[in-house]
Parts: structure tokens; C-alpha cells; sequence
């Protein structure tokens, strides 16, 4: 790779062909720049759902506004139309979250919306699909994030959507204040976005980065998830974000069909699996299933990871740093639920059958079940 050419981005404009398309470091500088494009009153109140990354929060913040907390429908873990129809006239934007590449019904959420904004958070669903269209490019405006641990694994950087003319050229110039990465910076980024790359993935992930990770994560940001510095993308990320990319579609196939294979292998479980509906094609970020119960499910992950098999229990914690952080009281009963009952299991791409028999087999071992 070379660190000084440009990166060709063809493909990427290919495929958002109909959107004007920005770079920024990171899926939450993307948010930050459109809610800054947006122009809105100082002190807006965003709503967003609850069940996400607390750095969504962080962008709202920064940007000058407010999270106003929306509930999730527990089968779909995006957000809720109803609940969403409750607050509607308290928010000026809301923040339509594609939780592990699972689109929510967006015809609803736009028309309970009306003029007001709505923003698709993108960064689970690349080439996700509602209605036959990307995610990204059917509302206001879409945000993406590359950075490692993402589905595309890119080192760091975000990428910002629209097809409003008037916005995407308001966005442009919030994009250009950004700061530029200084020379130090790209220099330490490479040699922590390897060390990243390396640890994220098997075997280390599992032997090494998550024991240690689950340890310390409350006191180092080793990801990067909580920390906020707005600037432009770092070259390097776009190249290898443009080189990824164009090999995307297959690892969401494949992703696809180990999604499909765990769900008819764990249909004779207790577990609530996910599923598609007849308007949405999912790239299966991730595989969330629900347990009946925290201990349960907390039990469960446990002897999972003693057999080698890595689990994530993600946003768990959300409801709970939201409360002590961004002034998150109570309304989000689905949330809260879902929180202490969600348990992500592997289903990548990388994965052979051998593998997912042995997942499989390991959590019907575990009493999962049916009896």
C-alpha cells in the first residue's frame, strides 16, 4: 500500500451512487458533522435509542444537543415506532439505529418523523437493505463507521450519506473545519490499529484480548469507544476501507448463511433467535439471541467461553452508564429487558461447518434445550 496515493473510491460511489458521500475518522465524527450540518437549535433534544454504544450519545453531546431516550422493540432491538409516536413532539432529529444489521421499519419511523430529520446509523449495517434499498440512502442522511471490530475492519475512519443537495454541501464544509491528523498521530495510529487487528481476531481474541479486556475495560478505552477527537480520515483508512469493500458482498453471504445454519441447527432451543422480516435483507453483523434470564445467560456465556467460544454480552451495560452519564432515568422498559437477557454468539464469515457444529452443540449442552 501506498501511504501518499489517493484512495480509489469507486467503488464505494458505485454502490452509494445515488448519495453524496463524505469521510471523517470515525462513525461518531460522521454523526457529529451531520448534526452540526443540520443547523437545529442549540440544545436540541435527539432521540436516539437506548440500546446502542454510549459514543452515539457522546457525538449528540459534542454536537450541542441532547440524547432523548427512545425504546426498542425487544424482538427487533431497533427502535420503537410507538414509543418513538410518544416523543415526537419533544425531539428535533431522531437517530434510526441498525442494531447488528437489522433495519427497522423505516417507512413508519419517517412518517411519525414528518419534515423532522432522521438519521440512519449505519455503522452494523453496510449493504444491509430495506425494501430492496441500502441502508444509508433512505433517509435524511447515513453514518458509517470502519473501524477495527467492525464488520469491515478498517483500521479506523466514517463515512457520511445523503441525497440532499442542500445538506450534503453543508456537510462538506463541517467536514473541511475538521482537523487534519498530524504526522505523530498517523505514525501511532498504524502501530495500534495493527496491534488492534491482531488481538481482535483468533486465537488471541479469546486467549489473550478478552480475559484481560473484560478486566480492564471500565478503566482503559482500549477500543477507542469512549474517547472523542473530531478530524479528517487518515488516508491509510480510506485505502484500506476502498480495498475492503470491494469484497464485501461475498463475507456478507457467507455471513448469511451461517446465520441461516445457526438458526435452523438452534430452533429446538430456548433461545429467542433472530429472524428476518419480508422488507429487510441483513448483513448479520452480529447474532444476537435472548436467554430467559441475567443469571442464566451470564451461566451460559460463561461455560461457552471455557469451550472456546467467544461471546458478547453488547450494550449490557448502556442503560446503566447512560443513567450515571447522560441523565437517563427510566422509559425504556424493552431496553432495560433486552440488556440483561442478550448474548451475542459467533457467526463470521471465517467460521467452517466443523465450527458452527461445534457452537451448536455447545449451547444444547449447556441446558438450552427444549425439554
Amino acid at each position: 500500500m501506498n501511504l501518499n496515493s489517493e484512495a480509489d473510491i469507486t467503488k464505494i460511489k458505485e454502490l452509494f451512487h445515488n448519495s453524496s458521500i463524505g469521510f471523517t475518522n470515525s462513525g461518531r465524527t460522521s454523526l457529529y458533522v451531520i448534526l452540526k450540518a443540520l443547523d437545529l437549535p442549540q440544545n436540541s433534544n435527539i432521540g436516539v435509542p437506548l440500546y446502542c454504544c454510549p459514543s452515539v450519545f457522546d457525538a449528540i453531546i459534542q454536537a450541542g444537543h441532547k440524547p432523548l431516550f427512545l425504546d426498542i422493540d425487544p424482538d427487533n432491538y431497533t427502535i420503537s415506532p410507538e414509543h418513538l409516536e410518544e416523543k415526537i413532539e419533544e425531539i428535533e432529529a431522531v437517530i434510526a439505529i441498525h442494531t447488528f444489521g437489522r433495519p427497522p421499519d423505516l417507512d413508519k419511523i419517517q412518517k411519525i418523523a414528518g419534515e423532522k430529520p432522521v438519521l440512519e446509523d449505519c455503522a452494523h449495517a453496510l449493504l444491509s437493505k430495506y425494501k430492496g434499498k441500502l441502508t444509508g440512502t433512505i433517509a435524511t442522511a447515513g453514518f458509517f463507521s470502519f473501524r477495527t471490530g467492525k464488520y469491515i475492519s478498517a483500521g479506523e475512519g466514517g463515512m457520511v450519506t445523503t441525497r440532499n443537495l442542500e445538506l450534503a454541501e453543508n456537510i462538506k464544509k463541517e467536514i473541511q473545519k475538521l482537523p487534519e491528523p498530524s504526522g505523530t498521530d498517523k505514525i501511532k495510529h498504524i502501530i495500534k490499529t495493527c496491534a488492534r487487528s491482531t488481538l481482535y481476531h483468533r486465537p488471541w481474541f479469546g486467549l489473550v484480548s478478552l480475559p484481560i479486556g473484560s478486566r480492564i475495560e471500565n478503566k482503559v478505552d482500549l477500543m477507542n469507544k469512549y474517547s472523542f477527537k473530531t478530524a479528517k480520515i487518515r488516508n491509510t483508512d480510506l485505502q484500506v476501507a476502498a480495498k475492503k469493500i470491494q469484497s464485501f458482498q461475498e463475507k456478507v453471504e457467507k455471513q448469511r448463511k451461517n446465520s441461516q445454519y445457526l438458526i435452523e441447527n438452534l430452533r429446538d432451543t430456548c433461545l429467542k433467535l433472530p429472524f428476518e422480516t419480508k422488507d429487510t435483507y441483513c448483513n448479520y453483523y452480529l447474532f444476537p439471541v435472548q436467554v430467559e434470564s441475567q443469571l442464566k445467560r451470564d451461566e451460559v456465556s460463561e461455560l461457552l467461553r471455557k469451550k472456546g467460544i467467544d461471546t458478547a454480552k453488547l450494550f449490557s451495560k448502556t442503560p446503566e452508564i447512560a443513567k450515571k452519564n447522560y441523565g437517563y432515568k427510566e422509559g425504556c422498559p424493552n431496553t432495560e429487558k433486552v440488556a440483561e437477557s442478550i448474548l451475542v454468539i459467533p457467526n463470521h464469515f471465517t467460521l467452517k461447518k466443523r465450527e458452527l457444529d461445534h457452537i451448536i452443540n455447545a449451547i444444547k449442552m449447556t441446558g438450552w434445550a427444549k425439554v
